[in-house]
């Protein structure tokens, strides 16, 4: 009998451990998620945290876009996208225009990219650059007012070609391709709907 006792307590011990252990690896996840993620060129480290408000014209959402920048191996122009705040509009009504949050994603990634608050080139009116990146965690929620990633292992990157406007040198983002899908492999805080937002 006592040895029945002694197993179902060593079994309740090792439960305990085990959930604590789950708990103590999804929070350690969600905490990732807000470590810019760092693919390539690891001498060209991320600026500091910047903010940038934006409207969405076509649904009258206003955000405010929190962004990295670096210029990366003398090559890429690369923005990283960290989270989102819903200051104004009907975020519903804007999700539902654009058909999900991952077209939503792009619509505000777009939006960051033709502000330009790094003053990345081209700078002469009818000029192109196709050498800018955007890297963001490949699955997203939203948490109360704020859009962010869940934890991931790597990123997601995507490639962009941004044009000025010759008439009015306005930046245009001609073009985009996937180049990493990265991966999402820890979902967040329960209750929380996770989506994946990259190809």
């Amino acid at each position: 009998m006592r040895s029945v006792k002694t197993f179902l307590k060593a079994v309740a011990g090792m439960a305990a451990i085990f959930l604590m252990w789950s708990v103590l690896g999804i929070q350690r996840g969600m905490a990732q998620s807000s470590i810019p993620c760092l693919p390539d060129c690891f001498n060209d480290q991320w600026s500091s945290l910047s903010s940038i408000e934006c409207t969405l014209d076509s649904c009258g959402l206003t955000l405010r876009i929190y962004y990295r920048s670096r210029h990366a191996c003398n090559q890429w122009f690369d923005y990283y996208l960290e989270k989102v705040d819903i200051l104004g509009g009907s975020y519903d009504a804007c999700l539902q225009y654009y058909g999900g949050l991952k077209e939503l994603l792009q619509a505000i990634t777009e939006c960051l990219l033709k502000a330009n608050p790094a003053g990345f080139p081209p700078d002469k009116p009818g000029d192109c650059a196709d050498n800018w990146r955007v890297m963001k965690g490949p699955c997203w929620y939203r948490n109360g007012n704020t859009l962010e990633p869940c934890a991931y292992e790597r990123c997601c990157i995507d490639r962009y070609t941004v044009c000025l406007d010759p008439q009015t040198g306005e930046q245009i983002v001609a073009d985009w391709e996937p180049i990493d899908a990265g991966i999402c492999d820890v979902m967040p805080a329960p209750g929380a709907q996770c989506e994946v937002v990259c190809d």
